[in-house]
């Protein structure tokens, strides 16, 4: 198609903010529909972790870092970051049912701290539309 006003279509995008515990172990946090597409991921860090690193994953059932792959929470609080290589499978990819997100929490030899919020923006697509379309 051509490049129009409305082409590529406007997109509104949908924003879920998840708290990251230390207890977390395959913890839901939230569920992203049908048809959804995450186009970012933010981790905001308000807690410096004690002594050494701790990292999480989040992803769902089947899938447990489709979002964030071992993301490490920092000695030193980092406020907000985009996770990089630790960016998970999923993003960008329309989702194809309804997705209980999951966080689990690796303190290694972590003492306390290095918890924080993941901002996941995503906007869900009608049928048969993709991320460009």
């Amino acid at each position: 198609m051509a490049v129009t006003q409305s082409y590529p279509k406007p997109r509104k995008l949908l924003t879920k903010i998840v708290g990251i515990a230390r207890a977390d172990s395959s913890t839901a946090k939230c569920v992203l529909p049908k048809d959804s597409v995450i186009v970012e991921v933010t981790v905001n860090q308000n807690v410096d972790a004690t002594t050494d690193t701790g990292s999480f994953v989040l992803g769902w059932s089947g899938s447990t870092s489709a979002i964030l792959a071992a993301f490490t929470m920092a000695t030193t609080k980092v406020g907000q970051v985009h996770p990089g290589v630790s960016a998970g499978a999923s993003i960008g990819t329309k989702l194809d049912s309804d997705k209980t997100v999951l966080s689990t929490y690796t303190a290694g030899s972590s003492t306390a701290g290095g918890t924080g919020f993941v901002v996941i923006k995503y906007f869900v697509a009608g049928p048969g539309e993709t991320l460009g379309s």
